[in-house]
């Protein structure tokens, strides 16, 4: 027999050596783990992210952190109405509606509006900035949001209620009379 280990196969097990390097394996969709095998979040990042783009999801994460990107002054006087997606290296389209006469102090502050939406949004989602002023009376921002009235006083009916001695009829006839009380019903 032959003792070369190229020409029998290494060590017995009847196979030749691989001549030259081994085939390159596709990194195209991520890293490969042992074995060969690709995280599954790797192969669909594409595709979820060019669906959420088309869903809009970049402009409803834009109209819920709207006041930390443009601040409180600047967001009391503007609104996101509008969120162009991107067609190219330029980026896409925001319209922003802006209230009274505070147009030029906005157009004063975009380069600044700009960076904050590339922080928050990530780069090129906006590139360009459409001001409008919107017509009166329509689509007006939502009111603001008034903190709960203060509980009714339960003294006249606190004498009746002690006299009850299980603790959670007390507790659920309190709860009763205090939405009662309020027009909470």
């Amino acid at each position: 027999m032959d003792d070369d280990p190229a020409v029998s196969g290494g060590e017995g097990n009847g196979l030749a050596a691989a001549p030259g390097p081994t085939r390159p394996r596709p990194d195209a969709a991520g890293p490969r783990r042992g074995r060969g095998f690709q995280r599954a979040g790797a192969l669909i990042a594409p595709h979820t992210r060019t669906a959420a783009a088309r869903r809009g999801y970049a402009e409803a994460r834009l109209k819920a952190l709207w006041p930390e990107i443009a601040g409180p002054e600047l967001a009391a006087a503007t609104r996101p109405v509008k969120l162009t997606p991107r067609r190219g290296p330029a980026g896409g389209l925001l319209t922003i509606a802006v209230l009274g006469a505070k147009g030029p102090q906005v157009q004063m502050l975009l380069p600044l509006l700009l960076e904050r939406l590339g922080a928050a949004l990530g780069p090129g989602v906006v590139g360009r900035v459409q001001i409008t002023q919107p017509a009166p009376g329509f689509a007006e921002p939502p009111a603001p949001f008034a903190p709960p009235a203060p509980p009714p006083d339960l003294g006249p009916l606190h004498a009746s209620l002690s006299s009850i001695g299980d603790p959670e009829l007390r507790s659920a006839l309190e709860t009763l009379a205090a939405n009662v009380l309020s027009k909470r019903l």
